[in-house]
């Protein structure tokens, strides 16, 4: 008896709370391929999983030399937008950007923490790393993944198409990067 007072008066000053925990929040709503996002930013990942090429505006694409304003890829399993510089740039880069707004950004950058030229660094005030990726005939890929405050992260690519030894395609990538996740919330 005196065990069970005890527990009273110890749950009654303790304020026990006997709530169910907190349901956890639903997933944000994927915009339908008919339906298009906001016709400006920001925007969230999953407004552009089906349309992933609106991340660059028309003044983005001018500023950057895209020959055109991207196409979806829809062979795989995820959509990913592919911009190529038009023909007259001196340097020819294949950009690549893909949405992932399910994605945690904490594991999947501590499972690429051993890939070589791994370096993490902030975009647009935002967790982010990338693999310099380099092949022994001189042909360098930047990937690049960015954290995004609504959640999820964005994966960005930029591929040099012809390598130039002097040339620095992370730094490039860095910049085209920043303006993406400018764009997004």
């Amino acid at each position: 008896m005196v065990a069970a007072i005890g527990s009273i008066i110890a749950a009654a000053t303790t304020g026990c709370d006997t709530t169910e925990p907190a349901a956890p929040p639903s997933p944000p709503t994927v915009l339908g391929p008919d339906t298009p996002p906001p016709v400006s930013p920001p925007w969230t990942l999953a407004q552009l999983v089906n349309h992933p090429c609106t991340v660059l505006v028309p003044d983005d694409l001018a500023r950057f030399g895209f020959a055109d304003a991207g196409a979806v890829d829809l062979s795989g399993h995820d959509k990913y937008c592919r911009w190529i510089t038009a023909a007259g740039n001196l340097r020819q880069v294949k950009v690549y950007f893909l949405p992932h707004y399910r994605q945690k950004f904490g594991p999947l950058e501590e499972i690429n923490r051993t890939e070589k030229n791994f370096r993490t660094l902030t975009i647009a005030d935002r967790p982010a790393f990338l693999i310099d990726d380099r092949s022994d005939s001189g042909h360098r890929n930047c990937k690049i993944w960015v954290s995004v405050a609504s959640g999820g992260l964005f994966q960005f690519e930029y591929a040099v198409v012809d390598p130039h030894p002097d040339w620095d395609g992370c730094a490039a990538g860095i910049e085209l990067a920043t303006v993406m996740a400018e764009h997004l919330q």
